[in-house]
């Protein structure tokens, strides 16, 4: 059985000119904002449409491995679940309970009366 692509491994090409070069010219400019900031979690989509998108490029630059379902559950882990809420003070408590109970990071903003919620699912 072939070994797996992992995250690291889809970061580790994109890096390397060679498999930019073999990309649709549509994702330049996602590349382009990967290789500005590699680490951030705003990359995730871009990940996930070169492995729905390109799974035979990757292929093709690691010959010894397959392109699986789970490396999207890893995407995913790495996109994390984001929820942004902006509201008036009153209504502020209402849309909170709308949130799913989980271990989460909120950040707040408040302007006046404006409030301005990011919710992150850890």
């Amino acid at each position: 059985m072939n070994k797996k692509i992992t995250l690291s491994e889809i970061k580790q090409a994109l890096k390397d000119s060679r498999f930019r070069q073999k990309l649709p010219d549509y994702f330049q400019s996602e590349v382009t904002k990967f290789l500005s900031n590699p680490n951030c979690g705003c990359n995730a989509p871009l990940y996930r449409k070169i492995v729905s998108d390109c799974g035979h490029i990757l292929s093709d630059y690691f010959p010894n491995k397959e392109v699986n379902k789970e490396i999207i559950e890893e995407i995913k882990k790495e996109e994390g679940s984001w929820t942004v809420i902006n509201c008036h003070i009153n209504e502020l408590e209402n849309n909170l309970r709308k949130i799913k109970h989980a271990k989460v990071n909120i950040a707040m903003a408040r302007y006046e009366d404006e409030v301005t919620v990011v919710v992150q699912e850890i």
